[in-house]
C-alpha cells in the first residue's frame, strides 16, 4: 500500500516536468528571446506560490488527502487546455493553472506522508527520503517522455494523470481510515523513537528554506536556461541531449534522497553539509563550459547529487516539527515558488544582457556559495546543535 502511495508524487512530478520541457521547446522553436523562454517555470510558480499561501492555512493531517484529490482535479482540467488550446500564451496561463494544482497537492502529500511513515524506524528521513526519490524519478522520466511524444498524446497522459492521482488518493484514503491495521493517520500522540532525536536538535526549519530555496533556484537556472544555453552554444541534437541532461539531474537527485532514508543525524553537521554545497558549486561551474553531452551528462550527475542531499535537508528540517509540519511545508513550497520566479527571470534577462547564454549558471554557483556561507555562520554559533550532537550518536 504504501509504494503504490509513493508513486503519486512521481505521477504528478512527471506531468510538471513534461510540461516545463515542452513548453520551453515550444518557445525556443518559435525563436522567443531567451527572457520569455524563460518565463515558462515563473508563470508556473507565481500561481504555486498563491495556492500555498491559502493551503498552509488549510491542511492538516485529516484534509490532507481530500486536498490531494482537489489537486489532482485541476491537474486534469488544465491538461485539457493544453490540448485544444495551444497558442503560445496561452500555454502559460495552462502551465499558470498546473500550478494551482500542484500547490493543493505538494503540501498536502508532505503531511499526508509524514503520518503515514510516524512509527517507521527512521520516521521522519524515512517519509523526506521516499518522497523526495519519488517526486524526482518522476520529474527524470518527464522532460524525456515529453521529448518523444507529440503534444495531443503528451497533454492526454496529462489528464489521465489527474485523474487516476484524484481518483486513487481519494480510494487509498478511504481504505486507511476504514482499516485500521494499515491507517496512514497515527492517532498515538506519543512521539516516534525518530521525534525524540530530532527534538533534540534546534528547529531549523528557517534554515531550510533559505537553503532548500536556492537549491530551486539553482535547479530552475538548469530546467529554464539550459535550453536556450544548448541552442545558442550550437550542441548537436539539442532536444535529446538536453532531455538526457535533465534527466539525470532528476534521477540522481532521487536516488540520492532514497539512499539517505536510514538518516539520523548527518544534516546537522557541519562537515556533510560543505562538502554537498562545494558538488554543487563544481557542478553548476561545469555547465558553463560542457560542450558535448558526455560533459553534459557528468555536471548532470554530480549536480543531482547536490541536489539529492539539498532537497532532503530542506524537507526533513519542516517535517522535524510534528506539529508544525503542515505550516512548515507549505512555506517549503513557497520558498521553492519565489525561487522559481527569481531564478529564471534573473537568469534569462541576465543571459540577455550580457549577450552570454552560460551566465545564469555562474550566477547559481554564486548563490549556492553565499548559502552554504550562511549555513555555516548558524551552525557554528549554536551552542544547542553542538550539545544534541555530543548527546545523539
Amino acid at each position: 500500500m504504501k509504494l503504490l502511495i509513493y508513486l503519486f508524487p512521481a505521477m504528478i512530478n512527471f506531468v510538471v516536468s513534461g510540461v516545463f520541457f515542452y513548453v520551453t521547446q515550444r518557445f525556443v522553436d518559435s525563436g522567443a528571446s531567451r527572457l520569455l523562454s524563460a518565463l515558462v517555470v515563473p508563470m508556473w510558480a507565481i500561481n504555486y506560490c498563491i495556492a500555498n499561501l491559502i493551503i498552509g492555512k488549510l491542511v492538516t493531517s485529516r484534509n490532507a488527502a481530500r486536498l490531494i484529490v482537489y489537486g489532482g482535479m485541476i491537474f486534469a482540467a488544465s491538461s485539457l487546455g493544453f490540448i485544444f488550446l495551444d497558442h503560445l500564451i496561452l500555454l502559460l496561463i495552462w502551465t499558470g493553472l498546473l500550478g494551482i494544482g500542484f500547490g493543493f497537492y505538494c503540501s498536502s502529500f508532505q503531511v499526508w506522508c509524514r503520518e503515514l511513515e510516524q512509527n517507521s524506524e527512521s520516521g521522519i528521513a524515512m517519509a523526506t527520503g521516499k518522497y523526495t526519490c519519488a517526486w524526482s524519478l518522476g520529474f527524470a522520466a518527464g522532460a524525456v517522455t515529453f521529448g518523444l511524444l507529440n503534444a495531443t498524446i503528451a497533454f492526454s497522459m496529462c489528464f489521465a494523470v489527474g485523474v487516476i492521482v484524484a481518483g486513487g488518493v481519494a480510494l487509498i484514503d478511504c481504505n486507511l481510515k476504514k482499516n485500521p491495521a494499515i491507517a496512514a493517520v497515527s492517532t498515538d500522540d506519543e512521539p516516534s523513537a525518530a521525534d525524540l532525536i530530532v527534538s533534540k536538535f534546534p528547529d531549523y526549519a528557517w534554515v531550510g528554506w533559505i537553503v532548500g530555496g536556492i537549491v530551486s533556484f539553482s535547479v530552475t537556472q538548469l530546467r529554464s536556461m539550459l535550453q536556450p544555453h544548448g541552442a545558442a552554444i550550437g550542441v548537436d541534437n539539442l532536444k535529446e541531449t538536453m532531455a538526457l541532461a535533465l534527466m539525470t539531474v532528476s534521477l540522481v537527485q532521487g536516488l540520492t534522497a532514497l539512499a539517505l532514508v536510514k538518516s539520523r543525524i548527518w544534516m546537522y553537521k557541519l562537515l556533510p553539509v560543505v562538502l554537498i554545497a562545494l558538488t554543487g558549486i563544481a557542478a553548476m561551474l561545469s555547465f558553463c563550459f560542457v560542450r558535448e553531452l558526455p560533459g553534459f551528462l557528468l555536471a548532470a550527475f554530480f549536480y543531482g547529487i547536490y541536489s539529492g542531499c539539498g532537497y532532503f535537508i530542506f524537507v526533513f528540517y519542516a517535517l522535524a516539527n510534528r506539529e508544525k509540519a503542515g505550516h512548515n511545508a507549505a512555506i517549503n513550497e513557497i520558498s521553492v515558488s519565489i525561487a522559481s520566479i527569481a531564478g529564471p527571470m534573473l537568469g534569462g534577462l541576465l543571459a540577455e544582457k550580457s549577450g552570454i547564454s552560460w551566465t545564469p549558471f555562474a550566477m547559481a554557483a554564486g548563490a549556492i556559495t553565499l548559502a552554504t556561507i550562511f549555513h555555516i555562520t548558524v551552525f557554528a554559533g549554536d551552542k544547542r546543535r553542538k550539545s544534541a550532537l555530543k548527546e545523539v550518536k
